[in-house]
């Protein structure tokens, strides 16, 4: 049992840029202590304890899993290893919180859920667009059947440069498993999934194409390996049908580079109702608009009140998993749902070899 009177401890494994601009200030902001950081790069991972002021570093996360005053960890690592590591740390009896997506397939995932229901302990993926206000906001309206029958989800994220470099991990596939599509596809996936309540999926139909990674555009200026020559054969480009067994049609496009402008835009259609999110059109404050009719049938939109909503995804989505630590909330990112977006994004790059839609399995 967690002593919430005791400051809990986390150990960070991996000092990318996600280890360190999200998980060691999230967890600090969430009141917990960064006992120990990670990574294969023992040099990297003793300036950023330096720097940071945290006491222990190691190159080996097995070394720290082997410690008892360490009560979860956070895993920033490439894709690949998502399981394997959240497994033994599970098995080492911490509580586990592992970067998205959950990993690259659906038989490790449910391998990841096996060990975790094995531990007793939890095990969640930071999907934190969940918890910004405009998350929030849209899944209470869908909930509330605010907006009718959601029958259309439109998520789209275009960036015109936005490849994490050409030899880091992130464009290597046996280590990231895929590129623009598990990289930010699964964030808008899990977003519409999210808000229309994880509906029962029937089938999926996908493309990829990697034509702008191919050759040498759209470098962008997140990841810490980033490098203008190396390997590249993921994707840049994911645009994926998911339809559900109510009807519901997800439509997800993303690009890690494009000739089009940047957009991030995610849309809810319903029969009553819609519900829009792009703080470039509304403005960053009031991203959201709703959308209804009135007596005479004309369409009008509205402005949500945010007011109450404090605090961006990254924080609350890691103080809400160290408040189900510490008993005093529920876990919001289950692993079971994870596990169905991990399998969706499977189907989608089968889909996309084969050219036909494939049934949801």
């Amino acid at each position: 049992m967690i002593d919430t009177n005791q400051t809990l401890k986390v150990g960070v494994i991996g000092c990318g840029s996600i280890g360190q601009q999200g998980h060691i200030p999230g967890f600090r902001n969430a009141g917990v202590e960064i006992a120990a950081v990670v990574d294969s790069n023992l040099q990297r991972a003793e300036e950023v304890a330096t720097r940071m002021g945290i006491p222990s570093a190691y190159s080996d996360y097995k070394k720290m899993l082997k410690r008892k005053d360490i009560d979860m960890v956070s895993i920033g690592l490439p894709n690949v290893l998502h399981a394997p590591v959240a497994i033994d740390a599970l098995k080492a009896g911490k509580h586990v919180l592992c970067e998205k997506p959950m990993t690259i397939n659906a038989a490790l995932a449910k391998r990841m859920i096996a060990a975790q229901q094995k531990s007793g302990k939890l095990l969640s993926i930071n999907q934190h667009m969940r918890f910004t206000a405009e998350g929030q906001i849209m899944r209470n309206a869908v909930e509330a059947g605010q907006l009718g029958e959601v029958y259309l989800a439109d998520m789209r994220w275009t960036r015109q440069t936005g490849i994490p470099g050409y030899g880091g991990w992130f464009t290597n596939k046996d280590l990231a498993g895929a590129g623009a599509s598990f990289d930010i596809g699964v964030h808008l996936l899990d977003f519409a999934m999210f808000v229309t309540g994880f509906p029962e999926i029937a089938s999926v139909k996908g493309y990829l194409s990697d034509r702008l990674g191919k050759q040498r555009i759209g470098l962008g200026g997140w990841g810490i390996d980033r490098q203008q020559e190396g390997r590249f054969d993921v994707d840049d480009t994911c645009m994926m049908t998911v339809t559900a067994k109510n009807g519901l049609q997800i439509r997800v496009l993303v690009t890690w580079a494009a000739f089009v402008p940047h957009e991030l835009r995610m849309s809810f259609f319903g029969d009553k109702g819609g519900a829009d999110c792009d703080a470039e059109r509304y403005g960053a404050d009031t991203p959201v608009r709703f959308y209804d009719a009135g007596d005479d049938g004309k369409i009008k939109d509205s402005t949500p009140d945010t007011s109450s909503y404090v605090g961006g995804g990254w924080l609350k989505a890691i103080a809400s998993f160290v408040a189900a630590v510490k008993g005093e909330g529920t876990l919001l990112v289950l692993p079971e749902q994870t596990l169905i977006t991990t399998r969706i994004l499977e189907l989608a790059a089968k889909s996309a070899a084969t050219g036909k839609e494939v049934a949801f399995s």
